[in-house]
């Protein structure tokens, strides 16, 4: 009796598993929807069920070199506008990147919420599959292609609007998860303009 009452509690939560993995790959398979249709089409992001958690502003420096007059890089401001959702591990963060000619490049990420607990092996290969399938949709469309990122994780995925967005910029969206155990675990999913500014005023930093 107690063997049978054991295989059932085990069953039980072999099933919930597998309900929160599918769960998972669902909420992320919308924000990442969201995040590369904001940013292919210049268009506002559908924060539509999210918890607003507001902007914040930082500079980065510029990047120098020893005896070099002059900035190899020129500093640039970044304007970050965060939403968490409720109930789910994920976050997603937009930023701005602006230059000090009124330009900017934009970028969506979906990142694991503050204390969430990091991607597992299982979730990983879900998400992988999820990737492929919403891969594979948007290549029959004809309005994408491949593109990969370099392949530094167990898990290294992209694909690309095959021509410019209303910015004038190329977008790459990707996927990229580390779960082998000699690695830090990492997860990042982002979808951004590639190319160094673009075209119009930041929306962002002046909200």
């Amino acid at each position: 009796m107690r063997r049978f009452t054991l295989a059932i509690l085990l069953n039980l939560a072999l099933i919930t598993g597998a309900n929160a993995s599918e769960e998972l790959s669902a909420v992320w398979r919308d924000l990442f929807t969201r995040c590369r249709i904001a940013v292919e089409t210049g268009k506002d992001f559908d924060a539509t069920g999210l918890r607003d958690l507001g902007h914040d502003v930082r500079m980065v420096p510029p990047v120098t070199a020893p005896g070099v007059p002059f900035p190899l890089l020129p500093g640039h401001k970044v304007v970050e506008q965060r939403w968490e959702v409720p109930g789910s591990r994920f976050a997603v963060v937009e930023a701005e990147h602006a230059s000090n000619r009124g330009e900017s490049k934009r970028s969506c990420e979906i990142r694991l919420a503050q204390a969430a607990e990091p991607i597992s092996a299982d979730e990983e290969k879900l998400l992988r599959a999820t990737f492929f399938v919403e891969r594979d949709e948007l290549l029959k469309t004809g309005r994408y292609e491949y593109w990969n990122p370099d392949p530094l994780f167990s898990t290294n995925l992209g694909i690309r609007l095959a021509g410019r967005n209303p910015n004038g910029c190329r977008v790459v969206s990707f996927l990229d998860i580390e779960t082998r155990s000699h690695s830090e675990s990492f997860f990042w999913t982002n979808s951004a303009e590639q190319d160094t500014v673009c075209r119009p005023t930041p929306r962002l930093v002046n909200p």
